[in-house]
């Protein structure tokens, strides 16, 4: 998919399992890539691992239930690649009062 080749992927929930996955295909395609989770050690770890594999990657610590950290994702992923080209809303999140 050559469309994919520069462009920038957001994924949240990044560090490991779905997200992680997301990431690899993203970079196997040429996306350059914006990881975001929680966990921070786990996504420095996935960033290294990305990196080393030849993908360009931002790793940000986000808190995907906090508007500011999510707001904080959005401005570092734009001041790094000016664009966010395919977002992945990949991180599970549980709130006060869900019925689960």
């Amino acid at each position: 998919m050559k469309q994919l080749t520069g462009k920038v992927a957001v994924v949240t929930g990044a560090a490991s399992g779905i997200g992680l996955a997301l990431a690899r295909a993203f970079a196997a395609e040429g996306m350059r890539l914006v990881l975001a989770d929680v966990e921070e050690d786990a996504l420095g770890e996935a960033v290294d691992g990305l990196a080393r594999a030849g993908a360009e990657v931002l790793g940000v610590p986000t808190d995907v239930s906090l508007a500011e950290s999510v707001e904080a994702l959005a401005a570092r992923t734009y001041e790094c690649f000016r664009a966010a080209h395919l977002v992945c809303n990949n991180a599970g999140v549980a709130t006060p009062g869900d019925p689960w």
